[in-house]
């Protein structure tokens, strides 16, 4: 995982935050205001260096990540003029009348070089920096043995590389002060509202968290009938910060109840990206004598470095206890993250697949008890070698379609930008693995055409018996991350099922192995009303085939079979509204087939509207599509598998229809079936039908 943009508090939180300010016993001292920087100037401060400008921030200021967990409109922002401005603020000196200073920070974390002081007689008596986030969340000093003296704040930076500037908002004097977060208080307010889980453009089976940001997929494994599914997460807020492991499990791959948090940042190392194994030896000495311990492997990310740390768990995943021996990888490097840890039976000891990410190196690792680890060899840099960076990789074997008893290894990784469709995105290659080293035999390719699936990772420990691969992404990209959604932002993919298969896409090329992706069948259950849709006559303009259906209505998946025949085009407009529409076909300059969001609804950054094309055969004159839509998501799988568009969408009106089109009278749509599928968060359904 990497760091990324935020975004405005949710009001919800704001609310709560504000509360936690004024909240007391009766009859306790109000809070002093020091300073909210809501001014147009900075009334009592004395200002130096170019960081600051004249007044204070209105909130983001030019080319920087989303700022959030800020009060009111302003805030003081050393940001202007990026990174490598500098300068100090000092406020005049005041009164010290209650026991805590309290105040909201945010930014870099470099105490020597940028944060705030309290000064008494001129030195420094208390110090903090920044949380290495945009997301402002509270900090405190204990000042009782200063009540009745007068001291003075200053705001320093002096910082000019990456996270150089520091954010600070609503400083006051308190005798309580509030707690960096409260995930259960806001977690509890907000499971009573009308709206729980059911926001307008909340997805309905895919998996989100209840509130706040979350990314990466981690740890995914299966234990004891359970699917888990931990995930980056800010307790803090609807922003990017202060990473920890989200957690929720499932029995079934559909249905999905969110858990406490199960790692959470600690004394400022975040806990970022890693993987999950259940060590069914005890070969880490780690268990308790009564069940195989999961064993948690991810990347501690703070002072100034990344390292692979351990946890563990006795009970199922519900509780962790973090390693007495960590880190258990330390290369004293800043970009060295997302460990993948899976068993290799044929050499019998444990593997890891960690990123050496701003090389585009992946080095793989062994060891016989998960604690001490022994490096193997190094694949890369790779692929798109002109990209930037790759983090978040996964490497395991699948069987080959069409070839009983074959086998080829997959190593998959992801890059923050540059991707195929804009952004950030994967890709992936085949070869061998002899647990050691991996070759790969072709040439890397794209995992996902559209903008919006990012660091997906398979499932370890599934049961032979069942022998499937399958993995989940972040249905999300970093380039338009802030998406438009409150308390929540993100959601998943669907689960995908992978396999392998020879394909040519045109005679002009040689076949070569592709990784097929198909939705689980487990979704099937999720149906409740199906119907076939009239596609007969069709020709341009678009023809209307469904009538308006209300927002409840759409989650949904289309099966649909096009005939191009002649015709340049052929293909469907979805959720269209006034104005609006998201169009999916097939285009035969380009021999693909496409999904145009320009006009899907909003469009919240500069770089989200676009049409995203994948390779795509006609196979018998036809070309086979499944298509998921599931209220701000679009997921197309083509011919089995064979491509994947994966976008996110984001529409206004409150009804919308489906319609069809055909460039020529050669081109049809033999088969249209529309499935209505519930809501994995026990909404009332109504049996509607378009």
């Amino acid at each position: 995982m990497r760091k990324d943009m935020t975004a405005p508090i949710p009001s919800l939180i704001a609310g709560l935050l504000i509360a936690a300010i004024t909240a007391g016993p009766a009859g306790a001292q109000e809070d002093i205001l020091i300073d909210d920087f809501e001014s147009n100037q900075y009334e009592q401060w004395t200002i130096t260096g170019s960081a600051w400008g004249t007044s204070p921030a209105s909130g983001t200021l030019p080319n920087q990540m989303h700022v959030s967990g800020y009060l009111g409109e302003k805030l003081i922002n050393s940001f202007l003029g990026g990174d490598r401005a500098i300068g100090v603020a000092v406020r005049e000196p005041f009164l010290v009348k209650r026991t805590h200073l309290a105040f909201l920070i945010g930014g870099g974390r470099l105490p020597d070089l940028l944060g705030i002081q309290l000064l008494f007689n001129g030195e420094v008596i208390r110090s903090a920096t920044g949380t290495e986030s945009e997301n402002l969340t509270w900090s405190s000093w204990n000042i009782s043995e200063y009540i009745g003296k007068e001291v003075s704040l200053r705001i320093f930076d002096e910082a000019t590389e990456g996270w150089g500037h520091i954010n600070i908002d609503h400083i006051i004097q308190t005798n309580s002060p509030p707690k960096p977060f409260e995930l259960a208080t806001v977690l509890n307010e907000y499971r009573q509202t009308d709206q729980y889980m059911n926001e307008p453009l909340r997805p309905q089976y895919h998996f989100s968290p209840e509130i706040n940001w979350m990314n990466d997929p981690n740890g995914l494994v299966y234990h004891d009938g359970e699917y888990h599914l931990f995930h980056q997460y800010n307790p803090a807020g609807n922003a990017w910060g202060h990473m920890s492991w989200g957690h929720a499990v499932s029995r079934d791959l559909t249905h999905w109840e969110h858990l406490p948090l199960a790692i959470p940042e600690a004394d400022g190392i975040m806990a970022f990206s890693g993987s999950c194994v259940v060590d069914h030896t005890n070969s880490s000495g780690l268990g308790d004598g009564k069940d195989a311990p999961m064993i948690a492997i991810y990347t501690g990310h703070g002072n100034g470095k990344q390292v692979q740390n351990l946890a563990y768990s006795h009970d199922r995943g519900r509780t962790w206890i973090p390693y007495a021996g960590n880190p258990v990888l330390d290369l004293d490097l800043t970009d060295f993250r997302d460990p993948k840890v899976f068993w290799h039976e044929p050499t019998k000891r444990w593997v890891m697949a960690v990123s050496l990410a701003n090389e585009k190196v992946i080095i793989f690792y062994e060891s016989t008890n998960l604690t001490q680890w022994k490096e193997l060899s190094r694949f890369g840099p790779a692929g798109v070698v002109n990209k930037p960076n790759w983090e978040c990789p996964d490497l395991f074997e699948l069987p080959i379609d069409g070839e009983p008893g074959k086998t080829l290894w997959v190593l998959e990784a992801d890059m923050g930008d540059g991707s195929i469709a804009g952004g950030s995105g994967g890709e992936y290659f085949v070869g061998t693995f002899d647990g050691c080293r991996f070759k790969t035999l072709q040439h890397a390719q794209w995992v996902d055409h559209g903008r919006d699936f990012y660091a997906p990772i398979s499932w370890d420990n599934i049961p032979k018996q069942d022998g499937r691969r399958i993995w989940i992404g972040w249905f999300n990209n970093w380039q338009t991350s802030v998406t438009p959604t409150s308390p929540w932002r993100s959601c998943m993919s669907i689960p995908r099922e992978l396999s392998l298969k020879k394909i040519a896409f045109n005679q002009e090329e040689p076949a070569t192995y592709v990784l097929q992706q198909k939705p689980i069948g487990e979704l099937r259950s999720l149906r409740f009303s199906s119907i076939s849709l009239d596609t007969d006559r069709l020709s341009w303009p678009p023809r209307q085939i469904t009538q308006g259906s209300k927002i409840s209505d759409m989650s949904f998946e289309l099966e649909a079979q096009l005939r191009p025949g002649s015709a340049r085009s052929i293909g469907l407009r979805i959720r269209t509204g006034e104005n609006e529409f998201t169009e999916v076909g097939y285009d035969r300059q380009y021999a693909g087939i496409y999904v145009d969001r320009n006009q899907s609804g909003i469009n919240h950054h500069p770089n989200f509207a676009g049409r995203h094309t994948s390779p795509a055969r006609v196979i018998n004159n036809h070309i086979n599509l499944r298509i998921f839509v599931d209220r701000s998501t679009i997921e197309v799988f083509i011919n089995d598998g064979e491509g994947v568009i994966s976008d996110r969408i984001f529409p206004t009106g409150e009804t919308f229809s489906i319609e069809a089109f055909a460039g020529n009278e050669t081109a049809s749509i033999p088969k249209l079936e529309l499935h209505f599928l519930k809501s994995i968060w026990n909404h009332h359904h109504e049996d509607s039908k378009p």
